[in-house]
């Protein structure tokens, strides 16, 4: 070190400057007497240090003398030394034990806890956190009182005083992050977790989307060209059954808002079509998007599937036909052959009662006619009702609706009676089988007269209805309706 009087080098372990004699203070300036008694001391050593080699003996002498003098004065210099090191002491055990350390607060909200005083212990690490507010473990205990007390929202809000510091370390950012994810996945609050890990863009955030973005989903079928049609199924690479699969078809990216995929894609109209896929888990988060694209090239037109084949019937069947996406349907009963300016199916067809001959052929858009598909139906009914259950029928239901007074036939203000008689079967194209029942009255003289009424009674059922004409002569049913 270098003397503060003169700027000389003191050699280690000198006590005084070797050239101006300036004594070394090497004790704290506590009295001003001992001090300057000190000084005084030291700086007779240092002149005595100067003289020739002869008073070497006499000065160490003198030194010895003045040394024995410190040495007395020396326990009063160590007392306010010793002072500091207590205050130090007690500083630090205050700091421990007394209401403003962490541990204070940690050991005064257990014990409420554990007393069953919730809001206490919660009020306790609020203000633990307010005074040692980077103390990560007061606020980690504060978040999960909060949560056991059903406060999620403050529990939360807690954990983001580490996110949004800026202060604390990686680690313990990514454990708030976690803590906060597992609140909001166990209260299936996944809007608020999904928005947690898309609004911020930091590194933490980066890893842990790793952990919740779904893997992206495959097409089981690759793209290219197909002829007439190609059905397309999206596979999920999830294990997760809260992820779902949505998908646009030439319709840019898919989103929550596209298409959610439940099924087969069946591309079965020419054309090219891009198929875009993506997965979204119950977290918000998005995977990859794939993409496939595929090419419809129409050959010959199909020809319309009918699904009755042909042959005998014998109850009411309904005659379905099927043709490619973008066909329509025509066909004839009359032998020709059918045309675009054919009947046009447009619903399942009652297959006539009796024999029936239908054509059907398909027509696409471009006018292009598929190969002509032949059908031969011949409908019988099996008779379940008898003539004379069909004449009862007919009776009973006259009666039911007030037109006959009784069974007998009896009709009100007439004098005479109506009688029922089985006359024919006959079949109702697309009604099936009925027996014909004539309605005659007979007067009181006996006399019998036709009332001009005639009644349709299915064979197979016994249903009534009246039986009329229609404007070319043929049968037709009249629904029976009270007068």
């Amino acid at each position: 070190m270098k003397c503060p009087n003169c700027g000389r080098e003191i050699p280690e372990g000198h006590m005084y400057c070797d050239s101006c004699g300036k004594e070394i203070n090497f004790v704290p300036d506590f009295e001003p007497e001992v001090e300057n008694e000190i000084n005084e001391t030291l700086s007779g050593v240092a002149d005595e240090l100067n003289k020739e080699e002869r008073l070497k003996e006499e000065r160490k002498k003198a030194f010895k003398k003045k040394l024995l003098r410190i040495k007395k004065k020396l326990p009063l210099l160590l007392i306010p030394l010793g002072l500091v090191f207590v205050v130090l002491f007690i500083v630090c055990m205050f700091t421990l034990f007394s209401d403003k350390s962490a541990y204070h607060y940690l050991r005064k909200a257990e014990s409420y806890r554990n007393m069953g005083q919730m809001d206490e212990a919660i009020s306790y690490l609020i203000e633990g956190n307010e005074n040692l507010s980077d103390n990560t473990e007061i606020i980690f205990r504060l978040s999960d009182y909060y949560l056991e007390n059903g406060q999620t929202d403050e529990a939360v809000d807690t954990l983001r005083k580490i996110i949004d510091s800026g202060s604390f370390d990686k680690s313990i950012v990514t454990t708030a992050y976690e803590s906060i994810i597992s609140i909001y996945e166990q209260n299936e609050e996944y809007d608020k977790l999904s928005e947690l890990l898309h609004t911020s863009d930091n590194e933490t955030i980066a890893e842990l989307k790793e952990k919740y973005v779904p893997e992206a989903p495959s097409m089981a079928v690759s793209g290219g060209e197909y002829e007439d049609s190609v059905v397309v199924d999206i596979i999920s690479q999830n294990e997760d059954k809260d992820s779902q699969i949505y998908y646009t078809v030439n319709d840019g990216e898919p989103d929550e808002n596209s298409i959610a995929y439940s099924g087969q894609i069946v591309l079965d109209t020419e054309g090219e079509y891009v198929i875009k896929a993506v997965c979204i888990n119950k977290y918000g988060s998005s995977s990859k998007v794939v993409t496939e694209k595929y090419v419809v090239v129409k050959g010959v037109t199909s020809p319309p599937e009918i699904m009755e084949p042909s042959g005998e019937y014998n109850q009411n069947t309904m005659i379905v036909a099927v043709a490619d996406a973008g066909c329509t349907i025509f066909y004839t009963t009359d032998g020709s052959d059918p045309t675009i300016n054919s009947k046009q199916y447009v619903s399942p067809i009652t297959m006539p009662v009796g024999t029936s001959h239908y054509k059907f052929i398909a027509i696409d858009k471009d006018g292009e006619e598929s190969e002509i598909v032949e059908r031969d139906y011949h409908l019988v009914f099996t008779r379940l009702v008898s003539t004379e259950q069909a004449v009862n029928n007919v009776v009973s239901t006259l009666v039911r609706l007030d037109y006959l007074l009784d069974n007998t036939g009896k009709v009100r203000g007439l004098d005479g009676h109506n009688e029922y008689i089985y006359n024919s079967v006959i079949e109702i194209a697309g009604a099936g089988e009925y027996y014909v029942i004539i309605e005659n009255y007979v007067a009181y003289d006996g006399s019998v007269s036709p009332t001009g009424l005639l009644y349709a009674v299915n064979t197979h059922d016994g249903a009534v209805n009246r039986l009329g004409y229609d404007s070319s002569g043929k049968y037709t049913l009249i629904t029976i309706s009270n007068r």
